[in-house]
């Protein structure tokens, strides 16, 4: 038997909502199909347009998962891709729909397969990756419609927290003449670096002209890995690679968003050498759409925490500068990449420390008034954990509370015992796992329940009045503590939280303000004055001026005051001292001026009559495009003859 689990994964389009018992080692696709080999005569493979997308109701496969699983669903083992002489594989399972939760399932819309000379011929019926003695490497280049598929389903990426995300392939059996041994290896989804082109070839539109190059064309930064093959497929099959965090990537709200520009699918051999074969994957033609590529999606709806869009203003979100958890064990918890909350029983109790740099919050910001929460703590709550060795499986509901920190700490020395260590001495907490009303504020500032059971999901704690406080006096800033104010002393499990230190940078805690939205407008002087000009001439009635102003963040960029004498005036670039290209510009200008006319007065000035002379006053300003490079100029091996020529130039500047 395969070893893979038997649910059928239910597909836009699908009579069949049958789903065979996983215990059961017969069940498999309709054989009709199945038998279907590539055929050699066609030499183009055409995508197809159409994105068919479905999401089914949740009640019909709402999975909660237990306290000891795992957030994101684990691939299939290797073993499970093996060939069975028995049986022919079955699907694999659809992602989890977590409690509350829904579906999306998204057909693979677009495709072309290029290759490198020379060439083999193709079947639309099929996607083939891969290599083989004289023919050149076989590679796919996909996408995925997903903002279209939430779309068609009455959904925006700020309104899903995706929780399971998985593409599925089937892999055709393998009926050619290739008789050379099978190298093992598996397919391999990489985001594209550029937009999809569906006129792709091998020569363009790749960097070097030469094929599709990592980090060049395609990007590593988040890989789908599908189920490893072993030998030559003697059946037809199904793989499956988790999509998850990539899929995470292009939907989140963060800073961390990436775009969606379709994907590189290429076969990937375990020793790294060339693949010895060709693997072919059913296509989105191919005749039977049970059996086409798909990818689905699993969310759960997000609930804003306050209506700041919606009233006019803008959501900021802003990282914590340390986090950190403490437990009876004494041991630096500020490298893990989880926080904890709760109890274990063998463990004891645990408690998370937050701290925020308000250094990094401009000047001048404004909270937008009347809404609820206006700022909030962001958690992505990754589910319950057992303690080791599990002496007590019970778990109960925790309810979260959020203190402030009272003392200054380290998340890279603060245990149960110290706040701050150095070497053997250090400053230890007034009493271990921190004292109320001295190391943190007994008072309880905001609040949420973990219910037992529980799936993964956003969690949000108002801090608007620690904010406000932190606001008016910065240096007051030491963080916050979170603890179980129901439960703690009642042994269970740990609440576990993505830290700043998880692999998937979207769940990682930050702080969610809505402001007032930025502007860049006039502002009037306080009083109007009397002009003088160059001359000495001084206007007979006083006048208002204004100026272009940046407000609540409006225009940012890094202030050319930090730098001292490196900058000059009309210089609008430089190098910094760490060979980074700095670039500055005025931000905030005037789009629109009305001229006024006011008399002036030369009575004092010899020789010079009185005259009407023209000011500006600014109706509408606006910003300018602001940009930093801060990242690291790169030597090349040989210079442009461009960059040759500027350094040739201002080497001349310097000697006059």
């Amino acid at each position: 038997s395969s070893g893979i689990n038997a649910e059928w994964p239910l597909r836009p389009g699908s009579s069949s909502t049958t789903t065979p018992s996983s215990s059961s080692s017969t069940t498999t696709p309709s054989s009709s199909s199945s038998t279907t080999t590539p055929s050699s005569s066609s030499s183009t493979t055409t995508p197809s347009s159409s994105s068919s997308t479905t999401t089914p109701s949740s009640s019909s496969s709402t999975t909660t998962p237990s306290p000891s699983t795992s957030v994101t669903p684990s691939l299939p083992s290797s073993t499970s891709s093996s060939l069975s002489t028995t049986s022919m594989y079955v699907p694999p399972a659809n992602c989890t729909i977590p409690e509350g939760g829904d579906r999306v399932v998204i057909d693979l819309s677009e495709y072309v397969v290029i290759q490198d000379e020379p060439v083999s011929a193709e079947n639309e019926q099929f996607i083939d990756i891969g290599n083989r003695k004289k023919f050149g490497e076989k590679i796919a280049v996909l996408y995925f419609d997903i903002d279209a598929a939430l779309k068609d389903n009455g959904l925006e990426p700020k309104d899903i927290a995706v929780t399971d995300s998985r593409i599925n392939f089937r892999v055709a059996k393998d009926e050619s003449d290739n008789d050379d041994d099978f190298t093992p290896g598996r397919p391999v989804i990489f985001p594209l670096a550029e937009e999809y082109d569906p006129d792709s070839t091998w020569k363009q539109p790749w960097e070097l002209g030469d094929g599709p190059i990592e980090e060049l064309d395609y990007l590593t930064y988040s890989t789908v890995k599908f189920n490893k093959i072993n030998r030559k497929p003697k059946l037809n099959f199904w793989i499956q690679g988790i999509s998850t965090q990539l899929v995470r990537y292009f939907l989140t709200e963060t800073i961390y968003r990436k775009n969606n520009n379709g994907f590189i699918l290429r076969y990937v051999t375990e020793s790294g050498a060339d693949a010895s074969h060709f693997i072919s994957l059913d296509s989105p033609e191919f005749m039977d759409p049970e059996f086409r590529p798909f990818m689905d999606i699993c969310f759960l709806p997000v609930e804003p925490p306050s209506p700041c869009e919606e009233e006019g203003g803008r959501i900021v979100r802003y990282y914590f500068s340390a986090d950190t958890f403490i437990a009876k064990d004494s041991i630096v918890h500020g490298d893990d990449k989880h926080i904890l909350v709760g109890n274990s029983g063998w463990d004891g109790n645990a408690r998370t420390l937050l701290d925020f740099d308000m250094s990094s919050i401009p000047d001048g910001i404004t909270l937008l008034p009347d809404i609820p929460n206006p700022v909030t703590i962001r958690l992505w709550y990754e589910g319950a954990e057992k303690a080791k060795p599990y002496n007590d499986p019970r778990q109960i509901d925790r309810k979260l509370s959020v203190h402030e920190v009272l003392e200054s700490w380290k998340e890279s020395q603060a245990t149960n015992i110290y706040r701050l260590k150095s070497g053997n001495s250090g400053t230890k907490w007034n009493k271990p796992m921190m004292e109320k009303g001295t190391d943190y504020n007994g008072d309880i500032i905001d609040s949420y329940t973990i219910q037992d059971g529980q799936s993964p999901t956003n969690v949000y704690l108002n801090i608007t009045t620690l904010f406000e406080k932190w606001l008016d006096n910065k240096a007051s800033a030491k963080g916050v503590l979170i603890k179980d104010s129901l439960h703690e002393n009642v042994p269970g499990y740990f609440l576990k939280f993505a830290s700043l230190n998880h692999p998937d940078p979207t769940k990682r805690p930050y702080l969610e303000v809505c402001q007032e939205k930025k502007t860049c407008e006039p502002v009037d002087d306080p009083e109007p004055t009397q002009i003088v000009d160059e001359f000495g001439c001084v206007s007979e009635m006083n006048v208002t001026l204004n100026v272009c102003v940046a407000k609540n963040g409006g225009c940012e960029t890094d202030s050319i005051l930090n730098y001292g004498n490196m900058y000059h005036s009309g210089v609008t670039a430089f190098w910094h001292g760490n060979h980074e290209l700095k670039t500055f510009c005025k931000c905030c200008i005037d789009k629109k001026v009305k001229i006024k006319k006011v008399m002036m007065d030369c009575f004092n000035v010899p020789s010079k009559e009185d005259y009407e002379k023209e000011y500006h006053y600014v109706e509408e300003c606006e910003c300018t495009e602001c940009k930093e490079v801060t990242q690291s100029r790169k030597k090349r091996s040989a210079p442009s003859k461009t960059r040759l020529l500027l350094k040739s130039a201002l080497k001349n500047l310097l000697r006059n």
